[in-house]
């Protein structure tokens, strides 16, 4: 067997660690240029929160609230959109209509934003996406329900996300990066002298843009140094930061923990933690027995686990294999459920992790109720259980 650390002598490498991190702590002076700043999206949490982006730039887009930029945003897109529909015949009516009477509308049938102008007769469609991905067919849907709802309108899609990914339709609907959404709130606040309490909430809007879905080159550098320094210190203090997802993660553990005691799986909690819960079943196990004589990157004789991934906002159940010294024998069922379900990444001989499958994620919501969080990972469960089924089913009738 590979040789390890001990349960002691892990806990003493980490005392290092942090003891070194601690005695190098000026290394953080450099981050207080950001961490010095008032930011009122910090404070309220909800930097990292799509629904409260989409709230913040409908009220950009309207050319009638209060922040005082007119309607310079909701023209900087129009304008933005504009060269995707180039052939477009009114494009002139387009760039020069009155864009004062637009009324926003939030979560429209779904759409994330829907800015209408009854006197032009124009639509914006935005649908914005920071942490998700498409689903459900859901662009061609909004798309349809826009065209019927305003058939004598001209109407223009946006599909933004934080790097302008292009989306599955492609055609119809213009990608957006949040590149380009801070280019625009940048120059229109830049060209209005705004009210004290409107140019700092627009201001750290931009801030918050520029550090947490843009990316700030400056200080993604500084703090990738620290990083590399002192990388199992800052591994340490992230993974028992009491934020967010160690709320969800707690609950998790707790649902992991009933469902142990009812005997549905087997919870590893010393090898769980903020981001990724660990269990395993007693049909996987069947299938993927433990090693007698080598252990996994997880420091374990286990080659799969069942996680319960969770950043705080969202979690999925996903099924994960590992290679590092993997017996012959294990290595050959795990090629056979691979054959069964490819994963997502490219496959090869030397493969170090595989991950075949996983379900729809969950979304936890703005406030945090176990009740929820339970009834969802009970739903996602009843999907991972069918997959296991499944690879059982098709493993079981190639023997």
């Amino acid at each position: 067997m590979d040789a390890e650390y001990t349960a002691d002598e892990s806990r003493q490498s980490d005392a290092d660690a942090l003891k070194e991190f601690l005695l190098d702590i000026d290394c953080l002076n450099p981050l207080s240029e950001w961490t010095s700043k008032f930011n009122m999206f910090d404070i309220l949490k909800i930097s990292r929160t799509e629904i409260r982006h989409s709230n913040m730039l409908a009220w950009l887009l309207n050319p009638n609230e209060n922040h005082g930029l007119g309607d310079s945003v909701i023209r900087g897109f129009i304008r933005y959109v504009t060269t995707f529909y180039s052939d477009d015949s009114e494009i002139f009516d387009t760039l020069l209509m009155d864009c004062h009477d637009f009324t926003l509308h939030r979560e429209w049938r779904n759409i994330d934003i829907l800015a209408v102008s009854q006197s032009e007769k124009f639509v914006l469609c935005i649908e914005n996406k920071i942490y998700s991905g498409e689903h459900s067919n859901q662009l061609n849907r909004y798309r349809e329900l826009v065209e019927t709802t305003y058939p004598n309108c001209r109407k223009m899609y946006v599909f933004l996300s934080p790097e302008g990914t292009e989306s599955s339709d492609s055609d119809n609907w213009c990608s957006m990066s949040y590149g380009d959404v801070l280019d625009i709130v940048e120059n229109a606040r830049g060209k209005t002298k705004l009210l004290p309490e409107a140019a700092l909430m627009i201001d750290n809007y931009i801030d918050t843009l520029r550090r947490d879905i843009v990316g700030d080159e400056k200080l993604a550098r500084i703090c990738e140094e620290i990083y590399a320094k002192h990388q199992r210190a800052l591994d340490l203090i992230y993974e028992h930061i009491p934020d967010r997802a160690s709320q969800v993660a707690s609950i998790i553990h707790d649902w992991a923990k009933m469902m142990t005691e009812k005997g549905e799986i087997v919870f590893v909690p010393e090898k769980s933690g903020k981001t990724y819960t660990h269990f395993k079943t007693k049909a996987m196990s069947e299938l993927l027995p433990d090693s007698e004589n080598s252990l996994s990157d997880w420091g374990t004789p286990n080659y799969y686990f069942y996680e319960i991934k969770n950043d705080g906002n969202e979690f999925r159940f996903q099924f994960s294999l590992n290679s590092k010294n993997i017996p012959d024998h294990l290595r050959t069922v795990c090629d056979k459920i691979n054959e069964c379900f490819p994963a997502k990444r490219k496959n090869n001989e030397n493969w170090q992790w595989r991950t075949p499958f996983s379900t729809r994620k969950a979304n936890v919501g703005d406030e945090l109720s176990e009740e929820k969080i339970f009834k969802q990972l009970a739903e996602r469960f009843k999907e991972l259980m069918s997959f296991e089924a499944d690879l059982i089913k098709r493993i079981s009738s190639d023997e």
